[in-house]
């Protein structure tokens, strides 16, 4: 586990953190490697895009009424799941060949930009980290969005899957740019 998450406040400090790293680091990256793609495979430009689209999908959802959330999606009517739950689930669809739906695919990057790439990413960790603000920690642990991988999960648990999915696009990064 990255580090213990246990509050909103938690949450939000590991997202900047993340945040914060992936902007560090893409500052290293040189354009030809930010825009190559190896073997098929995404590229820097299309794991930040990917990682855009990611974010500005979850913060609609916080960005939505409570009310709308409940009628679609219900209520939470069992334990909540920690990280190290969610990555578990997560890593185990990864492990059976589950890939990003088309919505989730890189679109700004088919035209690598870098300016536009980073200023979308940036919009959206800003935008992300606003929208959770509106939330108390009950409403965190109480409304379900679903996720086009996982299924339905709280608010709370998106959030740990945000800071986690972050985090395994950096390790990605980090190796694209060390094969190129």
């Amino acid at each position: 586990m990255i580090a213990k998450m246990n509050t909103k406040d938690d949450i939000k400090n590991a997202l900047s953190a993340i945040f914060e790293e992936m902007n560090a680091y893409t500052k290293t990256v040189d354009d030809t490697t930010f825009k190559k793609s190896i073997d098929g495979k995404w590229s820097i430009a299309q794991n930040i895009d990917h990682l855009t689209i990611s974010n500005n999908i979850t913060a609609l959802s916080f960005n939505m009424p409570k009310a709308v959330l409940k009628q679609l999606y219900k209520t939470n009517n069992r334990p909540n799941w920690n990280y190290d739950e969610v990555v578990w689930k997560y890593q185990r669809t990864l492990s059976q060949g589950a890939k990003a739906s088309l919505p989730f695919q890189p679109k700004i990057s088919l035209v690598p930009v870098r300016s536009l790439v980073e200023r979308f990413w940036k919009g959206s960790c800003d935008t992300l980290l606003k929208a959770i603000d509106g939330w108390s920690e009950d409403d965190l642990d109480t409304y379900l969005i679903p996720h086009p991988l996982i299924g339905k999960m709280t608010l709370r648990e998106l959030l740990y899957f945000t800071v986690y999915h972050v985090g395994h696009h950096l390790k990605t990064i980090k190796n694209i740019n060390k094969t190129v």
